[in-house]
């Protein structure tokens, strides 16, 4: 009886709600400290670093929100040593404050290779081989032999060795021979492509690149042909190796 008049009564009442509130409150604190600690749903967006030296992407008020770690570095001797060259999260995603954000910067050094040997190597064999082991085609000159191979390359106007060590992202230029007879090629259609793009449709059909003719002197690399000469004409042929002479704007 006694403990069925305390359930009744006033206190009880009293010290259980009091109880309870406490509780609540408690609830209460725990899940606003949580939501601080984990910034539970609060995100930010990142942005974009590429192009950025480090020094620079640190100066950005936004940067204070990451932490930044460099995971890698490639070579790239058009692009600012030590910028940023890739991220990840990428640009425009959100994420928390405190996120680490991955980062690969352009080398201050490049690396080193070695010119494989291509003799005998047809120009598309040659062009995915010298890829392979960080290296562009530059020029290719095509000269009487009986072949329509690799027989040397060039650096800077040089004849060179294989095994030759050179930096990766150099250009080698390529010697290739005519082949027995010659033989006719079609004219590629030049007109609206790039430099880099019209250099490659001439090698890849057996030709080489004669004159380039600028618009603007100090731009030779967001450029486009604008002319070609001999003009291209469907199903016209010219003897291989060829020069194509090239203007552009």
């Amino acid at each position: 009886m006694k403990i069925l008049s305390f359930i009744k009564s006033f206190h009880f009442w009293k010290h259980l709600a009091l109880i309870m509130l406490a509780g609540l409150i408690l609830i209460w604190i725990t899940l606003f400290f949580l939501r601080l600690y984990t910034f539970h749903g609060q995100s930010i967006e990142v942005p974009e670093f590429s192009g950025m030296t480090m020094d620079e992407v640190k100066e950005m008020r936004e940067s204070r929100h990451y932490d930044f770690t460099i995971v890698d570095s490639v070579y790239d001797n058009t692009k600012t040593p030590g910028s940023v060259v890739s991220q990840l999260p990428l640009p425009g995603s959100h994420v928390k404050k405190g996120r680490a954000v991955y980062i690969t910067i352009i080398a201050y050094t490049p690396e080193k290779t070695k010119l494989p040997n291509l003799v005998d190597y047809t120009f598309r064999q040659a062009e995915a081989f010298l890829e392979t082991h960080g290296l562009k085609v530059g020029k290719v000159e095509r000269v009487p032999d009986v072949g329509q191979t690799v027989i040397k390359a060039k650096y800077k106007g040089k004849v060179i060795p294989w095994g030759t060590e050179l930096n990766k992202g150099e250009k080698i230029d390529l010697v290739i021979g005519k082949g027995k007879g010659g033989g006719e090629v079609f004219i590629p259609k030049l007109v609206g492509k790039s430099r880099e793009k019209a250099h490659k449709l001439i090698n890849e059909a057996g030709l080489n690149v004669g004159a380039e003719i600028f618009a603007d002197p100090d731009d030779t690399v967001s450029v486009r042909v604008i002319k070609q000469s001999p003009g291209y004409e469907k199903e016209k042929e010219v003897n291989v190796g060829e020069s194509i002479d090239l203007w552009y704007e």
